[in-house]
């Protein structure tokens, strides 16, 4: 389970806004840092931070779901939350190497595609 705290600015529309993002246990730390540098991507001028557990309320609290991991595999979607109740997700991303295991590039690609696939609402 994935926890994205972001502190949005002026330049998202509107007063700031905050996503939450939690990075658990069985999250490996290079999928949370990649989702982390992401969401930094599409939200610039963002105030980042993670938190292992649960955090107060936020605008946006995301959620990455993992349906496969392997040495040369990953498969999830991001699941999200607004604080009005609305839930959602985006489509199941997979990324796989031929040639090897996964490093911290394809991690960091897969990671950017849960992000840009994903319909948030704000």
């Amino acid at each position: 389970m994935i926890w994205l705290l972001v502190t949005g600015s002026a330049a998202l529309g509107g007063p700031a806004q905050t996503i939450q993002l939690q990075c658990g246990k069985a999250l490996q730390q290079p999928l949370c840092d990649a989702l982390a540098g992401a969401l930094s991507q599409r939200f610039p001028g963002a105030e980042m931070s993670a938190a292992d557990g649960q955090a107060g309320p936020a605008d946006l609290t995301l959620r990455y779901v993992a349906q496969s991991r392997a040495a040369d595999w990953i498969s999830g979607y991001l699941e999200w939350q607004h604080r009005d109740g609305r839930t959602g997700q985006g489509p199941a991303i997979e990324q796989s190497v031929m040639d090897g295991q996964l490093t911290a590039d394809s991690i960091a690609d897969f990671a950017g595609h849960l992000v840009g696939q994903t319909k948030f609402p704000l």
